[in-house]
């Protein structure tokens, strides 16, 4: 390999420079034209995947405004903004050149409803307080008896209660499919639990001890009866080992 001389060097040295320069300079220049040019001026702002959060309010909320450029715009910003609203779990704010900005949300769900003397709590399945309404969701199985104590939009209650069994039984509920089952579940007393089925059926759940087997049990007893087609009208899970099924012609099983 030929050795450059000491000319040659200082050529090549100066070359360098000047190209750095010349792309530095050609990137100012972009910059300036990208910040200042109303090519890049948001006119659009979709919301995407929200159901409980109103459009207007998401777009409220991230501070991205029609009008603004949308490269001064801080999506990281918007995000963190966002995820403070509590039916928001996750959210990514994407830029759609040249004028577009799209905010995709991911939603909590309310999978329970629990009564405190006059209001009542919707909650998901990490037991978040996403709203708190006067009258109850038809749709949502309704939990009474389960002490709460600082009540507010937001707030997390599995921190706040001190019934783990009643914690318990709503996240193995919700696993096993069989919490969108249940119309009212009564934990008023925790060694007597009562619960009443959407198809009518109550079910005498008896104590919270041993939690994830008995909702477990539950589940294969509601299964069962569907493929049997069983007329039951309640089911004993409070009087021992065995849980008895009774059938509306008064026997037992």
């Amino acid at each position: 390999m030929k050795k450059l001389s000491r000319v040659e060097k200082k050529m090549r040295r100066r070359r360098f420079f000047f190209q750095s320069l010349l792309l530095i300079s050609f990137i100012l220049l972009l910059s300036a034209f990208a910040l200042n040019s109303n090519l890049f001026i948001i006119d659009n702002i979709k919301v995407l995947g929200n159901n409980k959060v109103q459009k207007d309010n998401a777009i409220n909320v991230s501070s991205i405004n029609i009008g603004e450029n949308i490269f001064k715009i801080s999506t990281r910003s918007g995000e963190k903004n966002l995820r403070k609203l509590p039916y928001i779990k996750e959210v990514k704010i994407k830029r759609k050149f040249p004028r577009g900005i799209i905010i995709d949300i991911i939603e909590r769900k309310a999978i329970i409803q629990i009564k405190e003397i006059s209001s009542i709590m919707l909650l998901d399945i990490e037991g978040n307080i996403l709203d708190i309404v006067d009258s109850e969701d038809e749709k949502l199985p309704l939990l009474l008896g389960l002490n709460i104590g600082d009540k507010k939009i937001g707030n997390n209650i599995f921190s706040m209660t001190e019934i783990k069994e009643g914690i318990e039984f709503i996240t193995e509920g919700q696993a096993a499919g069989v919490l969108s089952k249940m119309k009212k579940i009564d934990m008023v007393d925790n060694n007597n639990v009562n619960i009443v089925l959407i198809d009518g059926i109550t079910v005498a759940f008896g104590t919270l001890y041993n939690v994830k087997y008995k909702v477990s049990l539950l589940n294969e007893i509601l299964k069962d009866i569907e493929e049997k087609q069983l007329p039951c009208k309640m089911i004993l899970m409070d009087r021992g080992d065995n849980p008895i099924i009774v059938l509306n012609e008064e026997g037992e099983g």
